[in-house]
């Protein structure tokens, strides 16, 4: 059974005015890449926990980080948490990305905003592997230390490549636009906007190629106890959180 455990905050790092990672001492279960947690402050004034996937895991610091992008009142509190500010961590939680990647062959992996965090974890997992990354975002990166940090063990991939909407310090344009060859890849993974991943899914569906997308959705519990992020897939209701987060592409309806 999954127990919350109060870990205390190693490192807070601002990267942008839009992401921080937060770094948290952790020595119990090692989590897998397209895992996630559920992330509260003791000292809190919302009332439910914040689902993050795994960034980066260290097994000899015993650490684990989460990228994190601000979006509302609880990301905005974890932004404020203090170095050794105590906070509860449940998980590691759901299935992973390994779960569905072949032994051998070439993987893209294609990453949205702070999507982008699970599937660098996957690179940092399974160093031997050919990964090819994509990573897309809505704005540039003013300087390329930024960029570096929010990437993290994704620069490790066989290959690299980096839009932005607003074309700032990267290529101009949507990142889904850049897979010119999806049939050129064993598999392809997603993480991001759901507009992305529905482009993705087309995508791979049109040639052909297994595609499977880490889906996001309103988790109050973390372990399927409330039901209350169910999906309807192709194969009937299932828990994000539970049952995934991770799932075939060809299952997931966009529209509903």
């Amino acid at each position: 059974m999954v127990k919350s455990i109060v870990c205390e905050l190693k490192q807070n790092s601002p990267v942008t005015e839009e992401y921080f990672i937060l770094e948290f001492i952790w020595d119990h279960a090692p989590p897998k890449a397209g895992q996630f947690f559920m992330v509260k402050p003791l000292r809190s004034v919302v009332f439910l926990p914040r689902p993050f996937g795994i960034f980066e895991y260290n097994a000899e610091q015993k650490t684990v980080k989460f990228l994190i992008a601000k979006k509302g009142k609880g990301t905005e509190e974890l932004f404020r948490l203090q170095t050794g500010e105590k906070v509860q961590l449940t998980g590691p939680l759901g299935n992973c990305f390994a779960d569905f990647l072949p032994e051998t062959g070439k993987a893209a992996l294609v990453g949205g905003s702070a999507g982008v965090a699970p599937l660098a974890a996957l690179v940092a997992e399974k160093p031997d592997y050919q990964f090819y990354f994509y990573a897309g975002f809505k704005k540039g990166f003013r300087e390329k230390e930024q960029e570096n940090a929010i990437l993290g063990s994704a620069l490790k991939a066989k290959k690299v490549v980096v839009t932005a909407e607003d074309g700032g310090n990267a290529i101009n344009g949507f990142i889904t636009d850049y897979i010119f060859e999806p049939e050129s890849y064993d598999v392809i993974f997603g993480c991001g906007p759901l507009g992305m991943m529905n482009a993705l899914k087309k995508k791979c569906a049109a040639k052909n190629v297994p595609c499977f997308l880490s889906m996001e959705s309103r988790f109050a519990c973390g372990v399927g106890a409330c039901n209350g992020c169910t999906l309807h897939l192709a194969s009937g209701m299932k828990r994000c959180c539970k049952d995934g987060p991770v799932f075939p592409a060809g299952e997931i309806n966009f529209n509903e």
